[in-house]
């Protein structure tokens, strides 16, 4: 049986948001970048009792069908999910798209084309990583890659994003 608002889809052996959130819960408190102590190589190891927030949680992959199958998080390194919006002027929830494998996902047409329609529906996207210590949101995306849009400037939509990645990576200064 599947959580309400999920699709069919099932979360198979990731464990991904196991690690990358923060659970702030009585029951469990555990730090983002940090797997969680009741993961025991086969999944969670109380996932009958598990938290609220654990419960509540499903990642975008879950909850959007459309997306691609090979965006299994822990298959692609592709993690999304959705935060309350709180950008004036941007409709909908906010996302959180992090990327494990750093540069190598300006390669997917397909993750482009979905950073590109969140940008053309005016739905803030935020660009975080798979790390310790990350920040909550990360990058604020659109209005840079507003800029490109509105220009079809699919070069400059590429390196906006691609600044973006070093930036999170540390790899140069912020120059978004």
């Amino acid at each position: 049986m599947s959580e309400p608002g999920a699709s069919e889809r099932q979360c198979g052996d990731c464990q991904v948001c196991c690690v990358a959130l923060e659970v702030q819960d009585p029951t469990l408190q555990k730090p983002a970048g940090v797997p969680c102590q009741h993961l025991d190589g086969h999944g969670c190891s109380i996932y009958q009792w598990r938290p609220q927030p654990c419960r509540n949680f499903l990642c975008f992959w879950r909850l959007v069908p459309t997306l691609p199958e090979y965006w299994r998080p822990d298959l692609s390194g592709i993690f999304i999910y959705q935060i309350p919006n709180d950008t004036p002027g941007y409709d909908g929830h906010a996302l959180v798209l992090s990327l494990a494998n750093g540069f190598a996902h300006l390669e997917d047409e397909a993750l482009l084309g979905f950073v590109l329609t969140a940008v053309q529906n005016r739905q803030p996207i935020f660009l975080g990583m798979h790390r310790k210590n990350a920040d909550a949101k990360g990058i604020f995306l659109n209005p840079p890659l507003e800029q490109a849009v509105a220009a079809n400037d699919r070069a400059g939509f590429v390196a906006v994003l691609k600044q973006a990645i070093e930036q999170k990576l540390g790899l140069g200064l912020p120059r978004l």
